[in-house]
């Protein structure tokens, strides 16, 4: 239970607070994006959700904790290449105008996903000890 429970909480976050996020004027609907991104923005935010509900369907209804928490580390695994290479296509964590919020001096995007990243490596790690694997 504690792994379900790990992996939960991380699947919410990483499957629907980007919704709460970037559904506003600071991301899709931004009046300065060109239609194309936004499509993206669209895109990614849809495919975040569905892994997010099937990964609570694996978990809840399927009895499947590792391959919920596995699915959940591939689609936070793209927040970190993109954070990874940022350079190399002129990326930011956050516009120099926009909402930037840190935490201890670490970026609020980053600061999240890595508490995602953890949650979901203990789940994982308590969910495979305790199916015997």
């Amino acid at each position: 239970m504690p792994a379900r429970l790990l992996i939960t909480v991380a699947t919410l976050i990483y499957g629907f607070a980007p919704l709460q996020a970037d559904l506003n004027t600071t991301h899709v609907f931004h009046p300065e994006w060109t239609s194309h991104a936004r499509f993206h923005g669209v895109w990614l935010l849809s495919i975040l959700s569905s892994i997010a509900i099937l990964s609570l369907w694996l978990l809840w209804a399927g009895s499947r904790t590792i391959l919920a928490g596995v699915l959940g580390l591939c689609a936070v695994g793209g927040f970190w290449v993109a954070a990874a290479t940022r350079k190399m296509y002129g990326g930011a964590f956050a516009d120099a105008d926009g909402i930037n919020v840190a935490f201890f001096g670490v970026d609020g995007n980053a600061a999240t996903f890595t508490l995602v990243v953890i949650l979901l490596l203990v789940g994982i790690i308590l969910g495979a000890r305790s199916d015997g694997g």
